[in-house]
């Protein structure tokens, strides 16, 4: 599936990936290929990013939004920096 994640500053990430993990209001939420389509409010949390490589990426996500459809999430935040994991 397709990932991205951006800032109002940056593109954080955009790339292919396995497996997506955030926070939401509601909880924790990972995402796999074909996932229904979801829109959910993200709280402070690190998301981690499984990418088709076998790396993990971790990014400091502060606040926004995540959107899953059509094979694609989308996280559109607030604020975020790549962490060191």
């Amino acid at each position: 599936m397709r990932v991205e994640v951006v800032s109002p500053e940056d593109v954080l990430f955009s790339g292919d990936a396995t497996q997506v993990i955030t926070r939401t209001s509601e909880g924790e939420v990972a995402f796999l290929s074909n996932h229904a389509p979801f829109l959910g409010l993200l709280v402070d949390n690190q998301t981690r990013i499984f990418t088709e490589g076998g790396d993990i990426v971790s990014v400091d996500v502060h606040g926004g939004f995540v959107e899953v459809s059509n094979d694609k999430v989308a996280i559109l935040c607030d604020a975020a920096e790549v962490s060191s994991g």
